[in-house]
């Protein structure tokens, strides 16, 4: 084929392929221009919408009000509205659309259009308007629905599913967030419960705990912490509120504060009084005792009361030790490439040979191997998993003398587990292992057990923690452990009998 063909047959391909485009969207636009004229109520955005007045489905009669880009329920109680469900309202008001006219309507109660009909009255552009909602029409998925009353109003049935936005509760119309914040922008956590308090900020190196006394702080507490509070939801809402003694409040079982950094002109956030100039941005939770089955009081920034569900407050730290610093050790599994596993032998010294075993395991295409004492399938890989990320239940010190390492088994540790990653390629790019000292990921030492706890200690701090004795199922917590559980108990495979030679040909005389 000439190159003069192919470029007709590219400017063909071009031309179709244009014809095609501009057909789909002409095709569009006439599905969008007839689906606008299908609208109840024209051209109405949804941003327009300034306020909206209906009746819940329990008999409320309820009105939000959109005010600085944030919706707010004035009636029938002034509290902030749950802005996922009025935006839903004010959506639907503006697509909502008619999957027929009914051109010759009889009288309005023939179409559930008369007394005790649902009606949903709205504000936008500064013109009022209405929407009626009726009963069911007898074939389909369709109800009834007027843009108004009277004999001038038009009857149209509109599908049925698009007017759930309408059909709910007065709580579901509220906002149940107790606390409206960003995470990010939070800086300082103040909790306090029944005999206990704890501070902690964030810092250039992460978060602290700042009181009752100053230590690393647990992040995975913390982001716990602020991920259940940003997703708090109230089961319910007290809104003539009981003297604070009544319900716990006076004293509260759990009050958490949070603060974020002063930012210049910007006026306070919710639960502080509104200025000129720098202002910190605030947020409190006071939560008391059982008001009902399974639901707890709690005070926000508004006057009415939230009904805390009972297993979230549960779920609230309670005690210092839960906000401290207890991470033994932190890595990407697979980053892993060697790992170590060193106990004392004591046996073998008082024999006066080796006092130490070192099993070390390697990661190669096939899985991980263990040497000189192989593992049995699975468990070294799932020791290099546990160790990737592996928390403390606890802490038994923050430091001790060199006696009582020896009465707690880290003075020799009866186990210490090291994990490596790769090493780097030397300047020629040759092999990882050729190139310089791998990274050390990870140091554990592990000493005596006591009941359900298991004394460790990280390489890298004086801190004594205590660890969970569960882990101990998949961590060797010292040698007999070690050779008990994890060895394999399956014989090592025969090396292979070496071919037999062939015989030198003979000498020719």
């Amino acid at each position: 084929m000439s190159w003069r063909n192919t470029l007709v047959l590219l400017a063909v391909a071009a031309l179709l392929g244009a014809g095609i485009w501009l057909s789909n969207r002409q095709q569009a636009e006439k599905q969008e221009a007839e689906e606008q004229a299908k609208r109840l109520f024209g051209e109405l955005d949804a941003g327009q919408v300034e306020w909206v007045a209906l009746t819940t489905n329990d008999g409320r009669e309820a009105r939000l009000v959109r005010k600085d880009g944030a919706w707010r329920m004035a009636e029938p109680v002034d509290f902030p509205a749950d802005p996922t469900a009025a935006d839903g309202i004010a959506g639907a008001l503006a697509t909502l659309t008619s999957e027929a006219v009914i051109e010759e309507p009889q009288p309005p109660a023939v179409y559930g259009l008369g007394e005790g009909v649902r009606v949903v009255r709205f504000a936008a552009g500064g013109q009022e308007h209405e929407l009626r909602i009726g009963k069911k029409t007898p074939v389909g998925a369709n109800s009834y629905a007027a843009t108004g009353a009277g004999e001038g109003a038009k009857l149209y049935t509109v599908a049925t599913f698009k007017t759930s936005a309408f059909d709910k509760p007065l709580d579901d119309l509220r906002e149940r967030r107790p606390l409206r914040f960003e995470r990010a922008d939070v800086t300082r956590i103040e909790s306090e419960w029944a005999g206990g308090r704890a501070v902690v900020e964030k810092q250039d190196a992460g978060w602290r705990l700042i009181e009752p006394f100053v230590a690393e702080a647990d992040e995975a507490t913390i982001e716990t912490l602020l991920s259940d509070l940003a997703f708090l939801r109230a089961s319910g809402f007290v809104d003539e509120p009981p003297p604070p003694g009544e319900v716990g409040l006076d004293r509260p079982e759990y009050r958490v504060v949070l603060s974020g950094a002063a930012k210049e002109g910007e006026p306070g956030s919710e639960g502080t009084a509104a200025g000129s100039g720098t202002a910190a941005p605030r947020w409190e939770l006071a939560i008391g005792s059982v008001i009902e089955a399974n639901a707890r009081a709690g005070k926000a920034a508004e006057p009415a009361l939230y009904k805390i569900p009972e297993d979230r407050f549960e779920k609230l730290p309670k005690k210092v030790e839960a906000f401290r610093f207890k991470q033994l050790s932190n890595f990407v599994a697979s980053d892993a490439e060697r790992f170590e596993l060193v106990f004392p032998d004591l046996e073998a010294a008082k024999q006066g040979a080796s006092d130490v075993v070192t099993i070390t395991g390697t990661r190669s295409e096939e899985g991980w191997e263990t040497t000189p004492e192989p593992m049995a399938a699975g468990l070294a890989a799932r020791l290099v998993a546990e160790m990737a990320r592996l928390d403390a239940a606890d802490i038994a010190a923050d430091e001790v003398g060199p006696q009582e390492l020896v009465g707690l088994g880290l003075s020799p540790p009866h186990a210490t587990i090291r994990v490596y990653g790769a090493a780097p390629a030397d300047a020629d790019g040759k092999a990882p292992e050729s190139g310089g000292e791998a990274p050390l990921l990870a140091e554990l030492q592990l000493g005596v057990q006591s009941g359900d706890r298991i004394i460790a200690r990280r390489a890298d701090r004086s801190t004594i923690f205590r660890m969970d004795a569960a882990r101990s199922e998949y961590l060797p917590v010292n040698l007999e452990a070690f050779r008990n559980r994890f060895v394999s108990n399956e014989p090592a495979p025969e090396p292979e009998a070496a071919p037999p030679e062939a015989p030198e040909p003979p000498t020719a005389p």
